[in-house]
């Protein structure tokens, strides 16, 4: 079902929703106002209450989670993915100093890291990829559940 935004007009399908977990008000603000001309509209969560749901009620089908942010890490990000929204993908927004804390990154499920400073090209090119990935993660379980009926 395609949704509709009643100020616009326009499909909400042609827009990627992504939750940014963590990230001060100034950088989330700069993100948005970046990102938000090119399809990309981005949902501030301070915790994991608030990411949880705004993954639901944006139905936004990327997480972007600071390494850590007010009640936790990115360990229990991919957590409550794993736990409440497994067709959601997950970046980690990091810089270099805190590489030592990303070692499992991708064993735990993550799709990558987005490296401070930010380069927007390349930024939106991963947000564009792994929200791709969850689409096709959603139309492989609505593929198995009609096999399996």
């Amino acid at each position: 079902m395609a949704n509709q935004s009643s100020r616009t007009g326009r499909s909400t399908d042609l827009y990627i929703n992504c939750v940014v977990l963590g990230s001060p008000r100034s950088e989330f603000t700069f993100l948005r106002n970046v990102f938000g001309p090119v399809g990309i509209r981005m949902h501030h969560a301070e915790c994991l209450d608030e990411a949880d749901l705004l993954l639901t009620v944006t139905e936004s089908t990327v997480l972007l989670s600071n390494v850590v942010f007010e009640d936790g890490s990115w360990h229990d990000a991919i957590s409550l993915l794993s736990q409440r929204h497994p067709l959601v993908t997950m970046l980690v927004i990091a810089d270099h100093a805190e590489l030592p804390f990303l070692g499992d990154l991708f064993s735990r499920g993550a799709c990558g890291v987005l490296w401070k400073p930010f380069e927007f090209a390349a930024v939106r090119r991963m947000i564009r990829a792994v929200h791709e990935a969850s689409q096709e993660r959603r139309a492989l379980q609505e593929e198995r559940s009609m096999t399996s009926v």
